[in-house]
């Protein structure tokens, strides 16, 4: 059984789910284009698809190629493209599992590491430009909605793969 918390009962309650969804798109492509310019004048020649593969292994290193799908979001096609980019440049290299032949798990390579101490200021520097004048109670106040409602999407995908 799954409980459900976000109910919509109104079209207008659509409607603003509708321009809440619009409002998260284009904020994730304006934290894109600068952080690609922030990259680019700092000659950082990496890709903003990149950059997601090392913040999860930044977190977990060693993992396997689907648990990178998974946080991505991205096909296996493309995960597998962006990881043998990231080996060729040295980032990442490929390790057989121990526990199961078929996978490899993928690891950071020292220069994948320091790629960290690269990224982190130039990330800061980023999401301290976005806060402008939002106070710290209010940025808490809309990630609990939207963990929320992103609770009530999971609930519901889940309900509906039953």
């Amino acid at each position: 059984m799954y409980f459900c918390t976000v109910e919509i009962e109104e079209q207008k309650d659509i409607v603003s789910i509708a321009r809440l969804m619009d409002t998260i798109r284009d904020i994730r492509k304006v934290v894109r284009i600068i952080f690609m310019k922030k990259m680019k004048s700092h000659n950082i020649d990496v890709t903003i698809e990149m950059i997601e593969v090392l913040y999860i292994l930044w977190n977990k290193d060693q993992i396997n190629q689907q648990e990178i799908v998974d946080k991505t979001n991205r096909n296996k096609a493309s995960i597998t493209s962006i990881i043998d980019n990231m080996t060729a440049r040295g980032l990442v290299q490929r390790n057989a599992d121990p526990h199961d032949r078929r996978n490899n798990l993928i690891a950071l390579t020292e220069e994948g590491r320091m790629y960290q101490m690269k990224l982190a200021p130039l990330l800061d520097e980023v999401y301290a430009t976005f806060q402008g004048s939002i106070s710290a109670q209010d940025l808490d106040n809309t990630t609990a909605v939207l963990k929320k409602l992103l609770q009530g999407m999971t609930c519901r995908t889940a309900a509906n793969k039953e």
